[in-house]
């Protein structure tokens, strides 16, 4: 009989334990207080800047893809004038 209460215990005592494992192991991870209204003003103001640093780079990178493709047509015009001012001297 001691020795099925103390079987008993140590499964109890395992099963607490996986059970605040499991629970601690999983979800949402949050802070553990609410930030100030200057805190989140903070936060707000730095996700901003992140933001506007996206959105600069994003337009730099449009820029220079809108500039590779225009000097990219205008080399494709210059070869074709180029080939047109060649075939009418050969003739």
């Amino acid at each position: 009989m001691v020795i099925n209460t103390i079987t008993h215990r140590k499964k109890l005592i395992v099963t607490l334990i996986l059970v605040c494992v499991g629970v601690s192991a999983c979800g949402f991870k949050a802070p553990l207080y609410y930030p100030t209204p200057a805190q989140r003003a903070e936060l707000e103001a730095k996700e901003k800047r992140i933001q506007a640093r996206k959105e600069a780079r994003r337009a730099q990178e449009r820029a220079e893809r809108e500039a590779r493709k225009a000097q990219a047509e205008k080399e494709a015009q210059q070869a074709s004038e180029h080939t047109r001012q060649s075939d009418s001297n050969s003739n």
